[in-house]
């Protein structure tokens, strides 16, 4: 049972959450779903990171690549407690725990109010993000579009690629998750593994006429760089839904 006191706690810190579910999950850091949203945040805390990168190239941590190391454990760990994440459990909570409910936590914000509300708490427990990220996210930045199209020999290139990299990855565990709902987080990332592969990517992509040769890992930088376009050109999500394309989940 969640209390008023405990819920008021809960979303001060997180912003309103549109389901008991996740209210529960947040809560409960010993439960399975509390496992299942860690690792649909983990990829989506991926996502936010990878995209403040590309449009605000210009962060002073950016520039001294503490951005890359955020996600690690010990910084989560140490960023959540300076926050006061958890408060609300009923148990003292290991580094590593602590830094699996910020990744439950940023489900639960992403669920609930899509990209911006996960960036604006990641950005208040994980690492700064501007406006600029949270803008990219909604609607796209088509300025970097320019940047991304010289891929391979520009940075703005790469990072557009990591960014489309965190996609794919994100839409198949999103998808896993959807199709699986008895599974717990080590089952979901043995499925994740089967389609969230450059094989496996290669093969559809060159179905589609993407690319027509080269090895796995070349194919998949064509897929990559093809969600980071249309990332740059319509935001995170119409970009999600061509990642997903390049990953179909199978309940069976």
């Amino acid at each position: 049972m969640v209390t008023a006191a405990e819920r008021g706690q809960i979303e001060a810190m997180l912003g309103p959450l549109s389901s008991e579910e996740a209210l529960h999950a947040v809560r409960d850091g010993r439960g399975r779903q509390f496992q299942r949203m860690e690792f649909l945040g983990d990829s989506v805390l991926d996502v936010i990171l990878a995209v403040h990168v590309w449009a605000e190239p210009q962060c002073p941590a950016c520039l001294r690549r503490e951005a890359t190391a955020a996600a690690s454990d010990l910084h989560l760990a140490e960023a959540a407690r300076r926050a006061g994440l958890g408060e609300w459990l009923e148990w003292r909570a290991s580094d590593e725990r602590i830094a699996d409910l910020v990744e439950t936590c940023v489900a639960a914000c992403w669920q609930s109010g899509r990209w911006e509300q996960a960036a604006r708490f990641a950005s208040q427990v994980v690492h700064p993000v501007g406006d600029a990220t949270v803008l990219a996210l909604n609607l796209g930045a088509p300025h970097l579009e320019a940047g991304h199209l010289e891929a391979g020999h520009h940075e703005p290139g790469r990072v557009g690629r990591r960014a489309g990299s965190a996609l794919l990855e994100l839409a198949a565990g999103y998808g896993v998750v959807h199709a699986f709902p008895d599974a717990d987080e080590g089952e979901l990332s043995t499925r994740r593994a089967t389609i969230h592969r450059a094989t496996v990517i290669a093969v559809i992509a060159k179905e589609r006429g993407l690319v027509h040769r080269g090895d796995p890992e070349m194919m998949l930088s064509a897929v990559e760089d093809q969600v980071a376009a249309v990332l740059a050109a319509e935001g995170a999500d119409a970009a999600l839904l061509v990642a997903q394309s390049f990953v179909p989940v199978h309940s069976r």
